[in-house]
C-alpha cells in the first residue's frame, strides 16, 4: 500500500513539473544542484523519486540511474524500485538526489535508512524539498485544497532533516534556499514580483519556499597506535643522563 501511495503522489508531482510553473521551478533547482554538487567524479549517481526533470545532467558521474516507485509509466532507462527496500547494495551508490521525495512518500525516514545502507563511504547526499516557513508554507497551512500537489506534501523544515542526516551519520556541508515569490501563478503578476528573489536572497534567505541540502556520509577510520608501555619504556632508557649510562656500562663489565 505504501508504494501504491509513492507513486500516486510521485506520479501527481511529475504532472505538475510539467507546467510552466513546474518548469520554471525544475529549471532552479537543476542548476543549483550544480552549483552544490561537488566537483568531482561520481561512479554512481542516482537520482530517487520524480523522473520529468532529470538532474543528474551535469553530474560528472560514470553511471546514472534513475529511480522510481513501481507503476503503469516507468519512463525508459529508470529503475522502478520499493522505496522501503531499495534493490542496491551496501556501499554502490557515490552520489544520490532526492528532488522532494521526502515531501512526497509515505515513509521518507525509512527511504533514508535504506538509502544510508547503500550509500559509499563518504557518499555524497543532495536533498531538496518544500519547507514550512515560506509562502508556499502558509498557502499549505492556510488556503484549501491541500489534498493537491504540491501542497498535499509533507513540508518538512530544514532543522528536521539535519536532525534526521545527523542520527545516520551524515554531516551537512552545504545549503541553499530558493524562491521567495508568493505562488500566484498568473504570468503579469509573477513577473512583477521578481524582485522578491534578490530581495529574499539578501535579507530574509532562510523563508525560501525550497531548500536544498548537500550532506556527506561520515566514514570511522581506525589508526594504529603503538603500545604506550613499549614507548614509555624507551623513552625512559634513551633520555637518562650520559654520565649515568657510562657508569652503569662500566659497572656492568666488572667482574
Amino acid at each position: 500500500m505504501k508504494a501504491i501511495k509513492d507513486l500516486e503522489r510521485l506520479e501527481q508531482f511529475d504532472r505538475w513539473l510539467a507546467s510552466p510553473q513546474g518548469v520554471q521551478l525544475a529549471e532552479r533547482e537543476c542548476a543549483a544542484v550544480s552549483e552544490l554538487a561537488p566537483e568531482r567524479y561520481f561512479p554512481v549517481a542516482a537520482q530517487f523519486g520524480v523522473t520529468g526533470s532529470d538532474l543528474l545532467v551535469d553530474v560528472n558521474a560514470g553511471r546514472r540511474v534513475r529511480v522510481t516507485a513501481p507503476g503503469e509509466h516507468v519512463p525508459e532507462g529508470a529503475v522502478f524500485s520499493d522505496f522501503h527496500a531499495l534493490p542496491f547494495g551496501h556501499h554502490s551508490i557515490d552520489l544520490a538526489v532526492l528532488p522532494h521525495t521526502l515531501d512526497f512518500v509515505a515513509d521518507p525516514h525509512a527511504l533514508l535508512r535504506e538509502l544510508t545502507e547503500a550509500m559509499a563511504p563518504d557518499g555524497h547526499i543532495l536533498i531538496i524539498g518544500f519547507q514550512p516557513y515560506s509562502l508556499w508554507g502558509a498557502r499549505k497551512w492556510l488556503w484549501l485544497p491541500r489534498d493537491v500537489v504540491p501542497w498535499c506534501g509533507h513540508f518538512f523544515s530544514t532543522s528536521r532533516i539535519q536532525d534526521w542526516l545527523s542520527l545516520m551519520g551524515y554531516r551537512v556541508r552545504s545549503g541553499k534556499m530558493l524562491v521567495y515569490r508568493p505562488p500566484i501563478f498568473r504570468q503579469g503578476v509573477h513577473e512583477k514580483l521578481a524582485f522578491l528573489e534578490r530581495a529574499g536572497d539578501r535579507w530574509w534567505p532562510m523563508f525560501g519556499a525550497v531548500y536544498m541540502i548537500h550532506a556527506q556520509l561520515e566514514t570511522m577510520r581506525m589508526i594504529p597506535l603503538r603500545p604506550l608501555f613499549r614507548t614509555a619504556r624507551l623513552k625512559q632508557k634513551f633520555t637518562q643522563p650520559a654520565a649515568r649510562r657510562l657508569r652503569s656500562t662500566h659497572s656492568s663489565q666488572r667482574p
